[in-house]
């Protein structure tokens, strides 16, 4: 994975280096302007997609160690040890990077537009640009401890054979530590709820054919699904669920308020 992750980096850097080539000629008249933008639009979901791969590399591998060493019994140094790479470099610049991309994208729309300083532009692209560099230095030697980490655990111990009493015992805890599905999907619908204005604030500054995009559609959505995920985090809960009444009475609140205000919004600007 560190090999991949790493030619993945290597080609998005070269994709930006056709972005700034493209901006140095982006006064050039529309037609050049246009290409600059679609380079960037290109090479800002390229980045998404790219950076968000780790994310999930070591969201699955911390599920399979955890998963491995309970059911091997091998205590719980193993998921505390897969935790550290969380407060090493790779973490923090995981996470910066996309913001950084991010902000790249609104700042050259806005910088187009006369509502931003044209100097901040490159200067988020040279942001931008180091903080890929660093995850490259950074990301694979933490994917390499990782699989390190994986293979030793894998060495050392054993999980019980399929179809006898160990593994029958086993299943039956499983079982009863699973996390309730809908407690699950609770998070999902908070996650997505987020990620509904996010999308919206990137077509309305980001892009340049999609500026015009109403927010209320994205806001209503975005009040559904806050308003659901917190209705059923609250009820299915594992360590403290909530009556069914008491949480989904603060859910509808929650929502109503919400829904409430993005119909004032929409009203003051129609207005």
């Amino acid at each position: 994975m560190a090999t991949i992750y790493r030619a993945l980096v290597i080609s998005l850097l070269l994709v930006w280096g056709y972005v700034v080539v493209t901006g140095f000629g982006a006064g050039g008249g529309q037609d050049a302007l246009a290409q600059h933008l679609r380079a960037g639009l290109a090479a800002t979901l390229a980045t998404a997609l790219v950076q968000s791969l780790p994310f999930a590399y070591f969201l699955g591998s911390h599920f399979w160690v955890s998963t491995f060493a309970r059911t091997a019994r091998a205590g719980d140094d193993w998921s505390e040890r897969h935790k550290l790479w969380m407060k090493g470099p790779a973490f923090l610049a995981l996470s910066i990077a996309p913001l950084f991309t991010m902000a790249v994208a609104i700042a050259g729309s806005m910088v187009e537009t006369g509502r931003l300083p044209a100097a901040l532009h490159p200067a988020l692209v040279l942001a931008a640009l180091v903080s890929q560099l660093v995850c490259l230095s950074t990301v694979p030697p933490a994917m390499r401890r990782n699989a390190a980490l994986m293979d030793e655990l894998a060495e050392r111990f054993q999980v019980p054979t399929p179809g006898t009493p160990a593994m029958e015992q086993l299943i039956l805890e499983e079982e009863a530590a699973a996390l309730p599905p809908l407690f699950q999907l609770s998070r999902v619908c908070l996650l997505f709820g987020g990620q509904a204005v996010l999308l919206w604030l990137y077509l309305r500054f980001g892009t340049e054919g999609f500026r015009g995009t109403p927010a209320w559609p994205f806001l209503l959505a975005a009040s559904v699904l806050v308003s659901l995920g917190l209705g059923l985090n609250a009820r299915y809960d594992p360590s403290a669920p909530v009556a069914s009444g008491a949480a989904w009475r603060r859910a509808l609140v929650v929502g109503v308020l919400s829904i409430g205000l993005v119909i004032c919004l929409q009203v003051w600007v129609i207005s």
